[in-house]
C-alpha cells in the first residue's frame, strides 16, 4: 500500500477541526470588508486589545538580509507605541527572517495575524483552519503599496518581447511566491505562450544567477529585486532588459485570522492603523504607513499552473527564503 504525505504532514503539522471553525472562505476577495455600521462602540474601542503578529517584511531591519541593510531600515517601534498609547492596542510582534519558518508558524496557527507578503499566508486558505483577511496594506519607502513580477532577459539578448518567451527556458519562483510563479504563469497562459523549460527557484538571486550563468533565457523576479533584495549585490539594472510585468498585487499587508480575531476587533485595528498613518506616520516606518487594502483575488496554484506545465518541462532549485528574496 502506498502512503500519501500531505503538505501539512510533511511539516509535521496535523490540523483537526475545532467546533464552530471552518476552513478558508469561498469568497476570493482577500481584503477585509468594513462598513461604518460595523465600527465598534466607544466602550469596546477603549478596551485593551492584544494581538500576536508574525512579521516578515522586505524593508524591516529585523527580517531583511544584512546585504540590504542600508535600505531595509524600517522599524515598527514607534508605531507600536502609538497604537498602545492612543488606541489601547498592543501588537506583540515576532520577527521571522526565514519565510519557511513563518510558513510553519502559520500552519500551526501560532499567531492572531501576520505582516508579510499576503500570499505567504493566503496560500494555505484550503489547508488550514485559519481565515485570513487583509486589514491594511503597508506602503514601501516610495509610498507604493503594490508590486509585480517582472520578466527580465540579458541586455543584448535576441529575446526582446514577451512573445519571444515561446519555446525558451525560463526561471520562475516556487508556488509560495505569487509574483514569481502564479502571476507570470497566468500572463503566459493569457498570451498562449509555452516556455520549453521552467526552472523553479526560491529567490530572485537564484533566478538572476541562472540567467547570468546561461541556464535560462528569461528570469522572473519581484519588481523590487534589483534594489531591495540580495540580488542587488551582483545584478545591475543596466545588465537587463524588461520584457513584461505581471498584474499588480499587494507588497505587504497586515492580515488577521478571523477565526481568532472578531470582525469588530479587525475593524478597530484597521481604523487605528489608518489613524496613525499618512501625515501622522512615524518616520521609522519609511513611508506613509498603512492604507486601506486594495482589492486582490489571487488565483489558486492549481489553476495558475494548468496552462504552462502540460507542455513545459519543470525543475526545482534549492530552498532559500529571507524577506526580500
Amino acid at each position: 500500500m502506498k502512503a500519501w504525505v500531505t503538505p501539512l504532514a510533511a511539516l509535521g503539522l496535523f490540523v483537526a477541526a475545532a467546533p464552530g471553525e471552518g476552513r478558508g472562505p469561498a469568497n476570493p476577495e482577500t481584503a477585509l470588508a468594513t462598513a461604518p455600521a460595523t465600527a465598534p462602540p466607544q466602550a469596546a474601542a477603549r478596551k485593551p486589545l492584544v494581538l500576536k503578529i508574525a512579521v516578515n517584511d522586505v524593508y524591516c531591519r529585523k527580517t531583511a538580509c544584512d546585504c540590504i541593510g542600508r535600505i531595509a531600515t524600517r522599524s515598527f517601534d514607534s508605531l507600536l507605541a502609538e497604537l498602545q498609547t492612543r488606541h489601547q492596542i498592543t501588537l506583540d510582534l515576532t520577527y521571522f527572517m526565514e519565510v519557511f519558518d513563518l510558513q510553519q508558524a502559520i500552519l500551526a496557527r501560532q499567531y492572531d495575524g501576520v505582516l508579510c507578503k499576503p500570499w505567504t499566508a493566503l496560500q494555505y486558505s484550503n489547508k488550514s483552519l485559519a481565515r485570513f483577511k487583509r486589514v491594511a496594506d503597508l506602503l514601501d519607502p516610495d509610498n507604493k503599496a503594490s508590486m509585480t513580477g517582472v520578466f527580465l532577459t540579458l541586455s543584448g539578448s535576441p529575446v526582446r518581447t514577451l512573445a519571444d518567451v515561446q519555446g525558451k527556458r525560463i526561471a520562475l519562483g516556487r508556488d509560495d511566491s505569487y509574483e514569481k510563479h502564479q502571476a507570470p504563469l497566468q500572463l503566459l497562459a493569457a498570451n498562449h505562450l509555452r516556455p520549453a523549460q521552467q526552472l523553479c527557484f526560491s529567490s530572485c538571486s537564484e533566478n538572476l544567477s541562472a540567467l547570468l550563468d546561461g541556464k535560462v533565457d528569461v528570469a522572473v523576479v519581484s519588481s523590487y529585486a534589483l534594489t531591495a533584495s540580495c540580488a542587488a549585490d551582483f545584478a545591475k539594472p543596466e545588465d537587463f532588459t524588461t520584457l513584461a510585468a505581471t498584474a499588480t498585487m499587494p507588497l505587504a499587508s497586515l492580515l488577521v485570522d478571523l477565526n481568532k480575531v472578531s470582525a469588530a476587533e479587525a475593524a478597530r485595528l484597521q481604523a487605528a492603523l489608518l489613524e496613525v498613518s499618512g501625515a501622522k506616520a512615524p518616520p521609522d516606518l519609511l513611508g506613509g504607513g498603512f492604507v486601506l487594502p486594495a482589492s486582490w483575488k489571487p488565483t489558486p496554484p492549481a489553476a495558475a499552473d494548468a496552462g504552462a506545465d502540460s507542455a513545459a518541462g519543470k525543475a526545482s532549485g534549492t530552498h532559500s527564503g529571507k524577506a526580500g528574496q
